[in-house]
């Protein structure tokens, strides 16, 4: 099953308002140019406790049936997730570990085959579900904040 992209990008464009707020307040640079019905992608760059940068793209394609996939990747966009474009304290695949990414789950190369996409909003543990694009970028931008370094 999928999203067409027309229904995608107005459930992005509609979230963008707080996801900006709060990068804004966290003076975080996002950019969202290239964000096209026929590109769902946007791109936010983050900080380590080091003041070292880190990309990370958000490509939304089928959001919000689905969640999107966030991988790391570097200033130019030209690679992406190699361990050396990771902060510290991910999943070692390297993988944001999270129900929020596309990514983490076991049929798109993950370790998750506990999960299943379609239940990508229920929280994971004792924690609350991270299922808007806002709270994505927020819990992104904490994770990153308390590293000091690169994956190796």
């Amino acid at each position: 099953m999928s999203v067409p992209s027309e229904v995608s990008l107005q459930a992005i464009k509609a979230e963008l308002l707080l996801t900006l707020a709060y990068a804004n307040s966290a003076c975080l640079v996002v950019d969202v140019s290239g964000l096209t019905q026929d590109s769902l992608c946007f791109y936010i760059r983050f900080a380590n406790a080091n003041g070292e940068y880190f990309y990370v793209e958000f490509d939304c394609r089928d959001y919000p049936l689905h969640p999107p996939t966030v991988e790391f990747v570097n200033e130019d966009r030209s690679e992406r997730g190699l361990k050396r474009l990771y902060a510290q304290g991910f999943h070692g695949m390297p993988c944001v570990c999270m129900r929020y990414n596309r990514k983490a789950y076991v049929e798109r190369g993950g370790p998750h085959n506990d999960w299943r996409l379609l239940d990508w909003r229920l929280p994971t543990g004792n924690g609350i579900a991270i299922d808007t694009l806002a709270l994505m970028v927020s819990d992104l931008d904490s994770k990153i904040r308390d590293s000091s370094g690169r994956m190796e």
